[in-house]
């Protein structure tokens, strides 16, 4: 069926007689003026609706600019037929371009939040607002602590206020923290977010001297200053679940099995505590060789303790956590030649803090 048409090029205002026909390709258009094309019928475009009674105007995606203009209904009907989505119908082609161009953005979308959560989460631990760090430091801590007795704080009890206090000894660049003290039977301490760290009764009871209590404490004021934690939140919580747990959403840390995937450190985060610890016993005059001696204790304990779980409990340890090794161990050296260590504590302060729980 070959009907009359009228068409613009686009390139001037004039129109030109053309016929125009259904071929098996698709639209064919020529005429004195303009040579045969052929108009796929998926590219076609109805530049205004397409309405009965009225002349049908096209334009097709491979011709910018080019309009077609036909009168004949028949002709039009036919065309639609062909071509439902003149009327509104399904454009196979162009749905699949735009399903594509979704397809491709959500992959971009999910790529950029995965790189994001995978090589970035230590740059956003340091943008996340204040109130979220404690909102969440709030949750680890009552998911951690798990109805055990909070036994003291560095605001309420002299002995810990001191340990806190000669660990940042005169040091402006120390992290601000507060430390707590839970009647827990594991051997641990943590730095959660929000600035706190805790440790335990049996932490405290292990330690042999104030000196390996400060040494540990040193160590995890190295996670509050690089805020491992959050970083670990946002690593293993992703920034929806985060979002949820900050803003009291619904959402939480997902028991132990959360906690202990936030509170697990990389090597490489352990390697900064330790290099942050070492660097501020120096500067304060303690004594590094009670951390490391307490780390040794640690490994030992670790290999006596078999499967019945020793001193550390069923719940976690150190050596889960804060996975000692010889490498650590061995990178801890004296305080410079020269340099005398000071105490930590008095006599009658390191017998209060060993009796802090009672």
């Amino acid at each position: 069926m070959r009907v009359d048409a009228r068409f613009f090029d686009g390139e001037i205002a004039r129109d030109h007689a053309v016929s125009a026909e259904l071929a098996p390709e698709g639209l064919a258009i020529e005429g004195i003026e303009v040579s045969r094309r052929v108009w796929s019928l998926s590219g076609l475009v109805a530049i205004s609706p397409i309405e009965a009674g009225r002349p049908a105007r096209l334009g097709h995606d491979g011709a910018p600019g080019a309009r077609l203009v036909i009168t004949d209904q028949a002709f039009v009907r036919e065309l639609v037929g062909r071509a439902p989505h003149l009327a509104g119908g399904l454009n196979v082609r162009k749905t699949g371009r735009w399903v594509a161009i979704i397809g491709t953005c959500a992959l971009l979308t999910a790529g950029i939040l995965y790189l994001t959560l995978s090589y970035a989460p230590q740059t956003l631990a340091f943008v996340l607002p204040e109130s979220w760090r404690h909102t969440l430091g709030d949750q680890v801590e009552a998911t951690l602590a798990g109805g055990a007795k909070l036994c003291a704080t560095s605001t309420s009890n002299m002995a810990l206020a001191d340990l806190a206090s000669r660990v940042a000894q005169g040091d402006p660049e120390a992290p601000l923290f507060e430390l707590k003290v839970y009647d827990i039977d594991i051997v641990n301490a943590f730095a959660l977010p929000g600035d706190r760290i805790v440790l335990t009764r049996k932490l405290i009871e292990t330690a042999e001297a104030p000196e390996e209590v400060a040494g540990v404490l040193a160590h995890e004021m190295g996670h509050v200053y690089h805020r491992h934690a959050e970083a670990q939140m946002v690593r293993a919580l992703g920034i929806e679940l985060l979002l949820k747990v900050a803003s009291g959403g619904g959402g939480d840390i997902g028991g132990l099995a959360g906690l202990l995937a936030i509170l697990r450190y990389s090597r490489d985060a352990e390697r900064e505590a330790d290099s942050f610890a070492l660097d501020q016993l120096k500067k304060v005059a303690i004594d590094p060789l009670g951390l490391k001696r307490f780390f040794e204790r640690m490994m030992k304990l670790e290999g006596d303790r078999g499967s019945s779980g020793g001193i550390f409990g069923t719940v976690s340890d150190m050596m889960s956590t804060h996975p000692v090794t010889r490498e650590r161990i061995d990178a801890i050296k004296p305080l410079p030649q020269g340099t005398a260590a000071r105490p930590v504590l008095t006599d009658a302060d390191w017998a209060s803090l060993k009796k802090i729980c009672g």
